[in-house]
């Protein structure tokens, strides 16, 4: 089975098994996508430097997508299993964090984050085209039934992770080019 299938249906999988554990009228209907599968998707295939056991994944602003990941369990797997909390600020997120995801924070505080983190083998995940052009990993776009991602190639690259190329195929608009 071609590796982009199977990377698909993992995605797919974790959206199915995110959507049932939601009330029982959500999981009756078509598996969706979620931002808490897309975010373990994106954090089960990378890999960090030294490859840490556990991943602290934190959070920072406001909104659906943010309140999706603190309620989610099972982000991660047995091997290396993922906490998330909310941090306060940038400070804050950059020396405890192996994963921030950002949304409905205010401009400036997600520039300032992502300047502070820049080149560190953080993954940035965040909401929003914005985010990837201001220097963000990845930038999702949560919608009604599918959540969809762009990948930033040249953040990616400069922050040390490695990012499993069938991801980046998979991010929208051709995998990323960072505007």
């Amino acid at each position: 089975m071609p590796h982009r299938l199977v990377l698909a249906l993992c995605l797919s999988g974790a959206a199915f098994a995110a959507a049932a554990t939601e009330e029982p009228s959500a999981a009756a209907a078509a598996p969706r996508s979620t931002v808490a599968a897309v975010v373990a998707g994106i954090v089960g295939y990378t890999r960090w430097p030294g490859e840490a056991t556990t991943i602290h994944l934190c959070t920072l602003g406001r909104g659906p997508g943010i309140d999706e990941l603190l309620r989610a369990t099972g982000l991660g797997t047995p091997q290396r299993p993922v906490t998330v909390r909310a941090v306060a600020g940038a400070a804050q997120a950059g020396g405890e964090c192996q994963v921030v995801y950002v949304a409905g924070a205010k401009t400036t505080l997600a520039r300032d984050l992502l300047k502070q983190l820049a080149g560190r083998p953080v993954l940035m995940l965040g909401e929003g085209a914005e985010f990837c052009s201001d220097g963000g990993m990845f930038c999702l776009e949560p919608a009604a039934t599918v959540v969809r991602f762009n990948a930033n190639l040249d953040a990616i690259a400069r922050s040390g992770l490695r990012v499993n190329p069938l991801v980046l195929r998979i991010a929208r608009g051709g995998a990323g080019s960072g505007s």
